[in-house]
């Protein structure tokens, strides 16, 4: 029977301890703990990251963000928040841990959001103005210090999708009454354009650029139908796995999106499913608790996903997801 070398070519490296920056499939033999290694990829899973520094859901983030620069802001936060229920808080995540920088001029919840930690958007949502719970059409665009008024959408609304950039973003759906409207975003101003077949609200939404977007699911009722936008139109395309609505998350792109958590027929959901620019599949489910109405951003190879309702209250997580799961598997005899 040959051995490891003559299959291989080399023989098994001898290190004590773990190489700093193995790669996949490398072999190694532990002198310190007499084990033989490897580095092997597996498939996406979620793991915690560190806290959010208030609790809070409906909130907006940065849905381009990344899992080393994520952002997110506004939200419905606990009676002792102030103003009571509407949040301008916005806090910055290095990968590590969130950092509480500069809020919002308008306090709000519910928000549509887009962009990145350095440029982002929030988008409309419920205000604490006069009175209390109104839906504003009032925006502010994110430079990565401070938050700046920019021109109003056409359409006041609540829990829309949104994607893009600061300088060519698209937003759709919303309430009040499930919105089907979509509009578009040039930088300077707002332009209506074609509806969603489907109107819905509090649904799932992924889209880097202004001409490629994709909504999912959605209020009323827990819709299971997906769209894909082409930057003219929108197209019905095949179904989510399970009908739901109020994401704790959802990012990535036209052909390449992820969503999880929120609320289903049957309660709050900890699933997760993957757009493969083709069909949605379940992968790994939150380790989190069950929440609705939350925030995140990045893309199916890595993001982030925070905060949300949860019964009774608000919670505080973040999880980070990573496809593949990359991890250093200890060989065991039998």
């Amino acid at each position: 029977m040959a051995d490891y070398k003559g299959i291989k070519g080399f023989t098994i490296q001898t290190i004590a301890g773990d190489p700093p920056a193995p790669i996949i499939g490398q072999v190694w033999y532990n002198t310190t703990s007499n084990v033989l290694k490897c580095y092997l990829s597996g498939s996406g899973a979620w793991a915690s990251g560190g806290d959010v520094n208030i609790a809070r859901g409906e909130m907006g983030g940065a849905r381009a963000g990344t899992v080393t620069a994520g952002l997110v802001f506004a939200g419905d936060g606990p009676p002792s928040t102030t103003p009571p229920g509407y949040m301008g808080n916005t806090d910055e995540y290095d990968g590590t841990s969130w950092t509480e920088v500069n809020p919002l001029n308008d306090v709000r919840s519910a928000p549509g959001s887009l962009g990145t930690q350095i440029a982002a958007m929030c988008i409309s949502g419920n205000s604490y103005g006069t009175p209390a719970g109104h839906t504003v059409n009032h925006n502010e665009e994110y430079d990565g210090t401070s938050w700046t008024t920019v021109a109003n959408t056409l359409v006041r609304r609540t829990n829309p999708g949104g994607g893009g950039t600061t300088t060519a973003g698209v937003i759709g759906g919303g309430d009040p009454g499930a919105n089907q409207s979509t509009e578009v975003w040039d930088g300077t101003s707002w332009s209506e354009d074609n509806n969603q077949n489907t109107a819905r609200s509090q649904g799932g939404f992924a889209g880097t650029v202004s001409t490629a977007a994709l909504i999912c699911g959605g209020n009323p009722g827990y819709i299971d139908k997906t769209e894909i936008w082409d930057g003219t139109s929108w197209s019905e395309t095949n179904q989510l796995q399970t009908a739901s609505a109020q994401y704790v998350a959802s990012f990535g792109s036209s052909t390449s999106a992820l969503l999880c958590g929120g609320n289903t027929a049957s309660g709050y959901t900890q699933k997760t499913e993957k757009w493969d620019g083709t069909s949605w599949s379940e992968v790994a489910d939150l380790t989190s608790t069950a929440a609705r109405l939350g925030a995140g951003g990045g893309s199916t190879s890595a993001g982030l996903a925070c905060c949300g309702i949860i019964p009774p209250g608000y919670s505080k997580q973040t999880q980070e997801w990573a496809d593949p799961l990359l991890a250093v598997k200890t060989f065991t005899s039998s």
